[in-house]
């Protein structure tokens, strides 16, 4: 099993190069020394332990594991003198006041490599010691690379006075395990672990973009004001005609609430067609006292003729709190309830279904309860008679089949002159 702990160290310094344990001879052989302290190193490689390098007779530091996985990553850098730039992207941000996010971006660098003629290491540019530097003819990139801490800002404003391009690799998550092709793939290939601290005309380019982005904001805010002011309109028109809407169906339930009982009368039979004795449907009493200020037999048949008559087969969904509002707006409920009102009108479009002028639709909690007119004539549809026993000698009369515009009738409900029967 391999073992890793805080007193070993991945790499040694011999003869002016790192070196990985595979590099060297065994123990003290290895003429190595530590990079962080000058101590004397071991080359420890067992078949037990993960290869690596021990002090000698001496504690090891703490920076010493840190300053050799560095000056490793350098030493490859400098004999490359290559490595893959990433992109240089710059992008701002903004937000009109619709809270529409705007956003402005360029490339000033797509991903590259690139590569220099020459690279020197630790080499002092104007107060500061960047870990290599690169050259390419008078061009210069500063490369900084970091295991446990960042550039501070005091570096970065003075690398931002040189106004050269300069990257940082982020080596922080390598260990003594991490050998040199690792190391390699990390600093020249990746681009994951680098970011730029800082790039020529950068910004130039966000303060043309943040000029860009304000136009659009700009721009943006004006069309949204001009939105706002024509919503404001269209609401205001929809909202005079809800209003001019509802003083006219106030105005038409008043009128119908002064007419006389023959006139309600005889209107609804020009309406529903109805002859001769009022249908039994169209003045189902409940029991007790009536909610609704209004004899039963106008009230329904209102309700019938407003809602049911001739919508059979339409696409159109009854919902059960259109019907209640529009009865409480057209009759009068005297002392009674809103909610006793509802619950008398809820009872009767139950009654409606089980005669089979309308099906009831699955429940669902989020919605009023709908229905859909399947029978919109005025006359009942063809009843559902019991099937009666034969004598023993006799042949079974065929069972009338049941109409398929007709719902299931809840409960085995069957219909008789004027009432409800209970299949028994």
């Amino acid at each position: 099993m391999d073992i890793v702990d805080s007193t070993q160290t991945g790499f040694g310094l011999k003869d002016g190069r790192m070196c990985a344990p595979a590099d060297v001879q065994s123990g003290l052989a290895c003429e190595c020394t530590c990079i962080g302290c000058g101590a004397i190193l071991v080359a420890k490689k067992g078949a037990k332990t993960r290869w690596h390098f021990a002090h000698h007779n001496v504690e090891i530091g703490e920076s010493c594991a840190e300053s050799a996985i560095h000056a490793a990553a350098k030493q490859v850098l400098l004999e490359h003198n290559s490595l893959r730039l990433p992109s240089m992207r710059v992008v701002v941000y903004g937000q009109a006041t619709s809270g529409q996010a705007l956003e402005e971006s360029s490339v000033l660098l797509e991903e590259r490599v690139v590569r220099f003629e020459r690279t020197c290491a630790e080499v002092w540019e104007d107060g500061i010691r960047p870990d290599v530097v690169g050259y390419r003819g008078e061009r210069r990139l500063l490369v900084e690379m970091y295991f446990r801490h960042r550039v501070d800002e005091n570096k970065r404003r003075k690398i931002s006075k040189l106004k050269l391009p300069t990257i940082e690799v982020d080596l922080s998550d390598l260990d003594i395990s991490t050998g040199f092709d690792a190391i390699a793939q990390r600093v020249l290939h990746e681009t994951g672990y680098k970011t730029w601290l800082f790039f020529p005309n950068e910004e130039q380019e966000r303060q043309r973009l943040l000029a860009g982005l304000a136009a659009r904001i700009e721009r943006a805010n004006r069309e949204h004001q001009v939105e706002q002011k024509a919503d404001e309109k269209r609401q205001a028109t929809r909202h005079r005609k809800l209003e001019n809407d509802r003083k006219r169906r106030e105005a038409a339930n008043q009128r119908y609430r002064q007419m006389s009982h023959e006139d309600k009368v005889r209107e609804l039979r020009e309406r529903l067609g109805i002859a001769g004795r009022w249908p039994y449907y169209l003045c189902k009493k409940g029991d007790g006292a009536s909610a609704i200020a209004e004899q039963a037999m106008i009230w329904q048949a209102a309700l019938f003729s407003r809602f049911i008559f001739q919508r059979a087969n339409s696409s159109f969904e009854l919902k059960q709190t259109s019907v209640i509002q529009w009865i409480l707006e057209r009759f009068e409920s005297g002392r009674s309830s809103p909610e006793s009102v509802r619950a008398e009108v809820r009872l009767y479009l139950d009654y409606l279904a089980a005669c089979g002028f309308l099906k009831k639709l699955s429940y669902n909690p989020y919605e009023s309860q709908g229905y859909i007119v399947v029978h919109g004539a005025l006359d009942p549809p063809a009843r559902l008679e019991r099937p009666r026993t034969p004598p023993d000698n006799q042949l079974a009369p065929p069972v009338q089949a049941v109409p398929a515009h007709l719902p299931a009738l809840k409960g085995r409900w069957i219909w008789r002159s004027g009432r409800l029967t209970e299949v028994v």
